[in-house]
């Protein structure tokens, strides 16, 4: 947040005792829209939580073939695939002409989907690099020819935040993305709140022992003199800046704190951390900044969730993840049972990662990396449904050469890139904005503008929000 809203919000409104604006909440909620942004770091193999249906024969049995090692593993052994489709996925059948499965570890997830909740859009591309460093920066700057090794650079999330007058993107993550990054170089975080500890967010007040409580309560008292001397000291004076923005900091800090001292975490949050479910912390955090929207005023927030690399044994970690995020007990449905439905309707999730994993299993149980890849979108104001093909038929017959489910080390291809999913989310938190945050999408992919990004044929993603 740029140090002149600071002072505007927090030196010029009344203030009560305990530093917060009269006016500033009366109950949780976002006033406008949201746009959260979840990265799973390492590159998800998504073909593992939506897997088809057995009533596609011609599809399963190449799916099976090339995959049946990630699911027997560890003592488990499937006579076939009608089995373990049965055993590991709950059956959908809207969405292709056959149905899929979302993964049992993804009740909630199920649910939503057949809610209308959920938008799946198929064979995104979100780098055709298959290294992590070149991939990840590609999706946290939202530019799909993102020059290797340029990290001082903008994010999309940051680019967002500028179309709006007052808008912050807020990270609930231990760093801070690119994502988060705005346009200018020499202020890359003027539209960024760090909270990665919502409920230990202001200046300490030394709770954590006798001495951290002294140091704390003689470094207020030094900063007020030093604020009484301030107001005779020459406009030049080196240390007004200094005081100022402890002043501002000690504000803005105490008015989060009576924010969430007024509302105290959900049960159904706190479970999140009692489980040691991934990810608790950062939903408390978003939590809380759904209580402090109009001090915060967050239009975008980034969550990172790690750990996706999973070239062995990946049954295991990818089941465990799955119900970490998508579970009865998982994170959004904790935080979306906690949170009012005014707020959740103002809210959007884009589920991404930086690349997706090739189709046939390697000799470790595991997938190693690939290209194309699901991409989803979760809210109620999600026009849901699936977008583009979800399991190709090019996949398993090629008329022009070996088939992809016939070639070790073929992945799915990417045919819409991320841009255009990121562009319509953008859309829908500011109408118009798309363009200005990803300025690729302005061309298309016929006549004048080849370089435009790719969309499938067929895809329509102007209608992926109501």
């Amino acid at each position: 947040m740029r140090r002149r809203e600071f002072l505007k919000l927090l030196l010029g409104a009344p203030l009560m005792a305990g530093g917060l604006p009269v006016t500033a909440w009366a109950v949780p909620g976002v006033p406008e829209r949201l746009l959260v942004h979840l990265m799973c770091v390492g590159g998800a193999d998504f073909r593992f939580l939506f897997a088809p249906h057995p009533s596609d024969t011609a599809y399963a049995a190449r799916f099976w073939e090339a995959r049946s090692a990630l699911y027997n593993y560890n003592r488990v052994n499937y006579a076939d695939y009608a089995q373990a489709f049965a055993d590991n996925y709950l059956a959908v059948t809207d969405g292709s002409p056959f149905g899929f499965g979302i993964h049992k570890a993804a009740p909630w997830l199920k649910a939503q989907f057949d809610a209308g909740n959920v938008a799946i859009v198929s064979n995104v591309l979100a780098s055709e690099l298959r290294r992590h460093d070149q991939a990840q920066l590609v999706m946290a700057s939202g530019d799909l020819a993102a020059s290797q090794y340029d990290y001082d650079r903008d994010g999309w999330g940051g680019r967002l935040m500028e179309t709006m007058p007052e808008a912050n993107v807020v990270a609930v993550t231990d760093t801070v993305s690119i994502f988060c990054n705005g346009t200018n170089p020499a202020h890359r975080h003027a539209r960024l709140v760090h909270m990665r500890d919502s409920r230990n967010f202001a200046l300490s007040t030394g709770s954590a022992g006798i001495w951290q409580e002294r140091m704390a309560r003689s470094l207020k008292s030094y900063y007020a003199a030093k604020q009484i001397q301030s107001a005779t000291m020459p406009t030049a004076w080196p240390y007004h800046k200094i005081l100022q923005n402890e002043m501002v900091l000690r504000r803005f800090g105490d008015g989060v704190r009576a924010v969430t001292d007024a509302y105290p975490l959900p049960d159904a949050v706190t479970a999140l951390t009692a489980n040691a479910k991934p990810l608790a912390k950062q939903w408390a955090n978003i939590y809380d900044g759904y209580s402090a929207a109009d001090l915060l005023k967050p239009r975008a927030v980034s969550m990172e969730y790690g750990g996706w690399d999973t070239h062995r044994a990946q049954r295991i970690f990818l089941e465990t993840s799955f119900d970490a995020l998508f579970g009865s007990d998982g994170g959004f449905a904790a935080f979306s049972s906690a949170v009012a439905p005014d707020a959740l309707a103002n809210t959007t999730f884009v589920v991404t990662t930086e690349f997706g994993r090739q189709l046939h299993a390697n000799g470790d149980a595991g997938t190693d990396h690939g290209t194309g890849n699901y991409q989803i979108l979760i809210g109620p104001a999600v026009a849901g449904g699936i977008y583009g093909e979800m399991f190709p038929r090019r996949e398993i017959n090629n008329s022009t050469g070996p088939a992809p489910y016939d070639t070790h080390g073929s992945d799915i291809k990417g045919l819409t890139s991320f841009e255009r999913v990121c562009a319509a989310a953008c859309d829908w938190v500011r109408p118009g904005s798309g363009v200005a945050v990803f300025p690729r999408t302005a061309y298309n992919d016929l006549g004048q503008f080849p370089e435009g990004p790719p969309l499938e044929p067929g895809v329509d993603l102007s209608r992926l929000f109501t």
